[in-house]
């Protein structure tokens, strides 16, 4: 009997063996994107969710002049979205640098956000706090258990 907690080499771990850490990790993954993709979807349709004052507030904050902050913002963001997408690839087929990468990317973007201010309707802070949800499943099982060992 020589498991330990924490993801390290187990022979008769009575939590988890690595091909159902495998089916849960893929199946989190799977779960993850459609959650992004339900965000974006929200993220897009923002502004009509939101009550009329604070959808007049968030259009004069954001102002009518495109420049280079914006773009600067759009590419951290699109940069940010590749490699989290490129990470959750990785993850699918169990690779241990795509933790890594997925773990770097949300600390990068947990620290964005102390930077400025974000009004979003109700709908989309509920689909995130499960998108967060989803994604510590995902690093936990990477990190905790045997699903990325060879």
């Amino acid at each position: 009997m020589d498991w330990r907690c924490g993801g390290g080499v187990g022979r008769d771990n009575p939590g988890m063996d690595k091909s159902k850490a495998r089916l849960v990790l893929r199946t989190c993954i799977l779960a993850l994107f459609g959650l992004i993709v339900l965000c974006i979807g929200l993220a897009v349709l923002s502004d009509k969710l939101l009550p009329t004052e604070l959808a007049e507030w968030h259009q004069r904050n954001a102002g009518d002049d495109f420049g280079f902050a914006d773009v600067f913002g759009l590419l951290f963001w699109g940069v940010g979205l590749l490699l989290f997408l490129v990470s959750m690839i990785g993850l699918f087929f169990y690779q241990r640098w795509a933790a890594w990468l997925m773990l770097a990317v949300l600390l990068v973007f947990s620290l964005q956000v102390i930077f400025s201010p974000s009004v979003e309707p109700g709908l989309l802070t509920f689909v995130g706090s499960w998108s967060d949800v989803v994604t510590g499943l995902v690093l936990g099982l990477a990190f905790f258990t045997d699903a990325l060992e060879a």
